[in-house]
């Protein structure tokens, strides 16, 4: 699965890397947890370019009848994606991707769960697989939420846990964004494990279980209890 996010990068390296219209006006944030604004690149309907957006992380599917049952959807099974009432109309017709410096995972320990931080070797930006929506109150307001595509853990990833957000390579983010119904198996195709070198993965303190933890601290590693020294693996 994917439950906490980190996002790092100054909004210039932002622009220039998914070629955005507009230079974000964004804060690093350090420890992003569901039902929090979440920042996402979406294609510009009105240009050639691309726009960042933030949506609430938690998809809401136009038929719900609350807001609420969001935060139980933070996550969508790419095998399951287009099946799914919840998720298959976002799919076709609403993909974005969303630019994160790392993700966290946590592994079950008899003392707890221990969270690790999984991020690119070179700390460089990348993109995670998402879907977005749009959800109308009475009155018109609406609320524009979105979810994170998962698959099957890489062998990085499998020693924490067995499900791992979906790694869209940047020659293929052209590819993502295209909603030509002919290409569906083509973007389906993506929906694929990281490459087993692409990320490293490393402990951080427990103290980024809590939501209300944002601080460069939380992608700092620490000793690993289990073995008296830092475990980095990857």
């Amino acid at each position: 699965m994917c439950g906490r996010i980190n996002l790092t990068a100054p909004p210039h390296v932002l622009a220039e890397r998914f070629y955005l219209d507009v230079a974000p006006d964004l804060r690093p944030r350090w420890n992003i947890a569901p039902t929090q604004d979440v920042a996402a690149v979406v294609p510009n309907p009105l240009g050639e370019g691309r726009l960042l957006r933030m949506f609430r992380w938690g998809l809401v599917p136009p038929w719900s009848p609350e807001p609420d049952t969001g935060a139980k959807m933070i996550n969508a099974r790419s095998e399951t994606v287009r099946e799914k009432p919840a998720f298959r109309d976002a799919f076709a017709r609403r993909r974005c991707l969303v630019p994160v410096n790392g993700f966290y995972e946590w592994q079950k320990r008899g003392d707890g769960k221990q969270p690790f931080l999984f991020r690119r070797r070179d700390h460089d930006v990348f993109a995670l697989a998402g879907i977005w929506e749009r959800w109308e109150y009475p009155g018109g307001r609406t609320l524009e939420t979105c979810s994170i595509l998962t698959t099957a853990a890489n062998a990085v990833m499998r020693p924490v846990h067995h499900r791992m957000p979906v790694v869209v390579p940047e020659a293929d983010w052209r590819l993502w964004f295209s909603l030509d119904e002919a290409q569906q198996e083509a973007v389906m195709s993506l929906l694929q494990p990281a490459p087993t070198d692409l990320l490293i993965a490393h402990p951080v303190s427990r103290r980024v279980n809590s939501p209300s933890c944002d601080e460069p601290a939380c992608v700092e590693p620490v000793d690993d209890d289990r073995t008296g020294q830092m475990n980095l693996f990857g």
